[in-house]
């Protein structure tokens, strides 16, 4: 059997999700004239109470839905059968509850289905390769490890870190 990076007939279209997400947040803030720092504040408030006050929830679940387009079209520029990598997805965790569950699990969703965009979807790293993926503490719901879990290692990520980067 070939080594897996010997299996890929085009080139992996990579995607940070927090770069993603923090252009979608200040687009919408420069939208509805609201200034970032309040959003930050939000932010800080959230990290310390643990409570996602209704706005900053609002706002997280548009940007969400705007990372979503994103990826899909990344995914449809790099052609048919790409498979987009997913990597920086500490932001999109962390507002799991407003936006990013959802986000992450449409993506995951489409990329199960052939006919569907993105193709194949990939979000690199794990901390620890052969543990469940947990980002900022919650699970990435893996349905089957047989088929939708790989192990990466040595030449193979060598060449995926060397790859062009696109939010």
């Amino acid at each position: 059997m070939a080594p897996l990076a010997d299996t890929w007939l085009v080139e992996p279209a990579s995607v940070s999700l927090n770069s993603v997400f923090l252009d979608a947040l200040r687009e919408l803030a420069e939208e509805q004239s609201v200034r970032r720092q309040a959003l930050l504040k939000a932010g800080v408030r959230f990290t310390a109470t643990g409570t996602l006050d209704a706005v900053l929830a609002s706002y997280t679940r548009l940007a969400a839905e705007r990372v979503r387009q994103r990826v899909v079209d990344v995914a449809e520029v790099a052609g048919p059968r790409s498979v987009v990598l997913l990597h920086e997805a500490g932001l999109v965790t962390r507002y799991g509850e407003a936006g990013g569950r959802e986000l992450r699990a449409g993506l995951q969703q489409a990329a199960r289905h052939p006919a569907d965009v993105p193709h194949g979807l990939w979000l690199l790293p794990a901390e620890d390769p052969r543990a469940t993926p947990t980002p900022d503490g919650r699970t990435v719901e893996v349905v089957n490890r047989a088929s939708e879990w790989e192990v990466l290692g040595g030449p193979f990520l060598k060449v995926l870190r060397s790859a062009p980067a696109r939010p």
